[in-house]
């Protein structure tokens, strides 16, 4: 683990709290952005989004009661259902919220249906977990027209909508320093053989938490290799990877010593991830020693599959995200490496504390960037023991909701 927190302190800087650059010294990376595979990834030289249209600032009919509309993707998920669950505490203890919540099941047009209902219901603001991130955009634009600001949460939409911003934790940040830890441990003399299992191609969480896994792995194979690859190089060779690996189904990246030789949708379950790694083992178990997951579900489905073809301990199983409480178990027992700090608890949080800010505080929304992060985050073997939460109605770990800060506070 040898120059790891270097490492990790370096990239929490370049991702969260970037330094300004001129246009002529910008990275190819940037050129790119806004990428579904980059979201995480911070300009420092990012526009201003003050003169975009976001229905702000926004009166509600009735300062007391404050109606929320809120369309959720799914609930068939721990994670999401924490999200929800902690948002209504949350409005309950600032007092003067109301919140509607619809449910769209992984479909774009009950997220559409469900924005059709609140802008005929007139309510004071819309938050959606997108569906459809192109979908969504669409939606928001309908909704900012009628005069009503909207709020993203858990996967920032296409950057053609009018958001207020999006609330989640830094996909591909959290898969950098989750990549970098990865092949620390693995180590350079032993070449790595991944199978990939994520969520759903297309979405922009999904995308972002493995780009920056691969990423992460290539950044560190430079460093203990001598390939004298800047931050920046190692993440535009991990952007291109992953498109190889969407596009062609593998990849193999000889002067690293790197190869991925399948990924799998795992629909962010268990269930998903039990299968998607029994067909990577099936097709490549005499070759893999690494899977990387992009979350704590599909990663503990993967560690079923292996324990179930006899090869416990001989594959490694990385995560990209969430830290429950079970997976910080399966961290200090060995059985999962890493994983992100991506707590659902949190994000609910995160989204009423900006809702309070914006209602009862007069804090000025108008030039958020498209995605609030939050700061990237892993647990490990190493800390893992810090992140255990004494309060067991807790499913994730300890957590403190940082602050929104705009574009200008993000430039510098």
């Amino acid at each position: 683990m040898r120059h790891y927190r270097k490492i990790a302190m370096a990239t929490a800087m370049a991702l969260i709290l970037p330094g300004v650059a001129s246009a002529a010294d910008k990275h190819e990376l940037y050129s790119h952005l806004p990428n579904t595979a980059l979201s995480g990834v911070i300009d420092s030289q990012m526009a201003s989004r003050a003169s975009i249209a976001k229905a702000l600032p926004k009166t509600p009919k009735d300062p007391n009661k404050i109606v929320i509309g809120w369309t959720e993707i799914t609930l068939g998920n721990p994670w999401f259902v924490e999200v929800v669950e902690a948002a209504k505490r949350k409005a309950k203890e600032y007092g003067g919220f109301t919140i509607d919540v619809q449910v769209a099941d992984g479909d774009p047009s009950k997220t559409s249906a469900h924005f059709d209902s609140f802008i005929a219901q007139g309510v004071d603001v819309i938050v959606v977990d997108p569906t459809d991130v192109v979908g969504a955009a669409t939606d928001a634009q309908r909704a900012v027209d009628a005069g009503i600001p909207v709020v993203a949460l858990g996967t920032v939409p296409d950057a053609s909508g009018p958001f207020v911003t999006t609330v989640l934790a830094n996909p591909f940040g959290n898969g950098f320093e989750a990549g970098i830890y990865t092949a620390t441990h693995i180590g350079k003399d032993t070449p790595i053989v991944a199978g990939v299992t994520i969520g759903t191609l297309g979405n922009s969480t999904s995308e972002s938490r493995i780009t920056g896994l691969l990423s992460g792995v290539v950044f560190e194979r430079s460093e203990e290799l001598k390939l004298g690859m800047s931050r920046e190089d190692a993440q535009l060779k991990g952007f291109n990877l992953f498109q190889d690996l969407k596009n062609k189904g593998s990849f193999n990246w000889t002067e690293g010593r790197f190869e991925v030789v399948g990924i799998q949708p795992g629909g962010w379950t268990e269930e998903g991830g039990l299968k998607g790694a029994e067909d990577l083992l099936a097709g490549y178990g005499g070759k893999i020693n690494l899977i990387l997951a992009e979350n704590d579900f599909m990663g503990i489905g993967a560690i079923k599959a292996i324990e179930n073809v006899g090869k416990k301990g001989q594959i490694v199983v990385a995560c990209a995200a969430d830290g429950f409480r079970v997976a910080l178990d399966l961290i200090k027992s060995g059985d999962l490496l890493v994983t992100g700090a991506n707590s659902g608890r949190s994000t609910g949080e995160g989204v009423m504390k900006l809702l309070d800010e914006m209602f009862h505080k007069n804090f000025d929304a108008n030039d958020l960037p498209l995605g609030s992060y939050f700061p990237s985050e892993i647990i490990t073997k190493e800390n893992v023991d810090k992140f255990y939460d004494p309060d067991q109605s807790n499913p994730f770990f300890k957590y403190e909701v940082p602050p929104f800060r705009t574009v200008s506070d993000l430039r510098g």
